[in-house]
């Protein structure tokens, strides 16, 4: 699992996703308490629409030490298609702090992603 590690003085922590090449398919976002079984929020999207998949983190930064972004992602792959990559990225302003992706092959009707990352302030 990576690490984002942020700054509480900074901007709003961002949480974007991606699927490149496109393909049908729909997340959640959940943004999990730190140590413990408790979802703090949640949000829900698609890749069929042209609507922005970045989230801004409620503030303030300093809340979300130790807690934990997950992105679930379920892609449509058809057959003879490529594989898809399913991205999930956290920043800061400019900066990227961390990245993390899974891998949808093709000929999955139904393919899971699940992806998590680890907030940490500095």
């Amino acid at each position: 699992m990576k690490t984002a590690r942020f700054r509480k003085t900074g901007p709003n922590l961002v949480a974007s996703i991606t699927c490149t090449p496109p393909r049908d398919g729909s997340y959640t976002l959940f943004l999990w308490a730190a140590n413990r079984n408790r979802v703090v929020r949640e949000w829900n999207g698609n890749f069929v629409n042209t609507d922005d998949d970045s989230y801004k983190l409620p503030r303030p930064n300093s809340a979300h030490d130790g807690r934990l972004l997950e992105c679930m992602a379920v892609i449509a792959v058809p057959p003879g298609a490529r594989a898809t990559v399913v991205e999930l990225t956290v920043s800061q302003g400019e900066k990227v702090l961390a990245r993390d992706n899974r891998l949808v092959p093709p000929n999955s009707p139904g393919g899971l992603a699940d992806i998590f990352i680890q907030l940490e302030q500095e």
